[in-house]
């Protein structure tokens, strides 16, 4: 038998990763908050324990766990939206907690670490951007994330422990917060409401959250997966385009009103991430488009949950 660990378990990524890590045929230590109210997302099975720690504790884990793990999969983190973003004082805490999930690895006798970044770390850049970008975070979140990756990349070297470290560009699927614009703009666009938006001139990448966790899947059971590894779809297009196919897949009258929200200060921020590393370490590549995971969210929304 195979272990995993997966922390942030009833997250919209924690519940795929949990899934995809049991096709695969591990039995998954699920960790969740106390009494968490997202705990009925996670379907029973023999391949999976559940086990309640606040994140403060996850040092302590090991008084749970009875067997060494195969693979740790860090996704638990507080504050990842405005205005928590930039509470420095909650991402530091985030901070201590993964230094705690990994010395719960460490105890563990775990053999791979992977944590769950974002391309916050590289703050507001433009362009082409591969894992070799300079790394300027804007927000508390972003250096929160990248301070991280750094000492848990020291900490998983000194005890022999392989590390991965994943930088995700704009994932979307069931369970996904509910303002993200995917999210938004669907709610509004099953009313036929109008929906207020940007000038969506930008480039832009979604990744559906199963192919997200399917690469994280492969970067922990690939021994010569080491490093920051970007996680994106790879299909850049005008975020514009993304808006009006959702508008199509939705058979919608709502009246997109682009423009109708001004850009921030620092205008429209318009990337292309590179995967290339990610491509060519793994062998992955992304399966569902964004018209297959657009009508899996309405289906979701009009009561057939999956």
């Amino acid at each position: 038998m195979k272990y995993a660990v997966v922390t942030g378990a009833t997250s919209f990524i924690g519940v795929q990763l949990i899934r995809e890590l049991q096709r695969n045929n591990y039995h998954v230590y699920a960790i969740v908050r106390p009494n968490s109210e997202n705990m009925r997302r996670l379907k029973p099975s023999a391949l999976l324990t559940i086990v309640e720690k606040q994140m403060k504790d996850y040092d302590s884990l090991s008084d749970m766990i009875n067997h060494p793990i195969d693979v740790f999969y860090h996704l638990a983190w507080d504050g990842a939206r405005m205005p928590q973003r930039d509470n420095q004082e909650i991402q530091q805490i985030n901070l201590k907690c993964a230094v705690k999930a990994m010395e719960a690895a460490i105890t563990l006798s775990c053999k791979v670490f992977v944590g769950s970044g974002s391309q916050a770390e590289y703050g507001k850049c433009s362009g082409k951007i591969d894992e070799s970008h300079l790394t300027v975070p804007d927000t508390e979140y972003g250096k929160a994330k990248l301070k991280a990756y750094e000492r848990l990349e020291v900490m998983a070297k000194s005890n022999g422990i392989r590390f991965v470290w994943t930088r995700i560009f704009s994932v979307y699927g069931i369970y996904d917060y509910p303002k993200t614009l995917v999210m938004s703009a669907l709610d509004k666009m099953l009313l036929n409401e109008t929906v207020l938006l940007t000038a969506c001139q930008q480039a832009w990448d979604f990744v559906h959250v199963q192919d997200a966790v399917g690469a994280m899947y492969l970067l922990g059971v690939n021994d010569n997966c080491m490093g920051v590894y970007n996680i994106a779809s790879g299909e850049t297009k005008v975020l514009r385009k993304f808006v009006e196919q959702m508008k199509s897949i939705s058979n919608s009258r709502s009246v997109l009103n682009f423009g109708a929200v001004p850009y921030g200060s620092e205008g429209a921020v318009s990337f292309e991430p590179i995967i290339n590393k990610l491509l060519n370490d793994t062998g992955w590549r992304p399966i569902v488009s964004f018209e297959q995971g657009t009508r899996e969210i309405l289906k979701n929304k009009q009561g057939n949950e999956i």
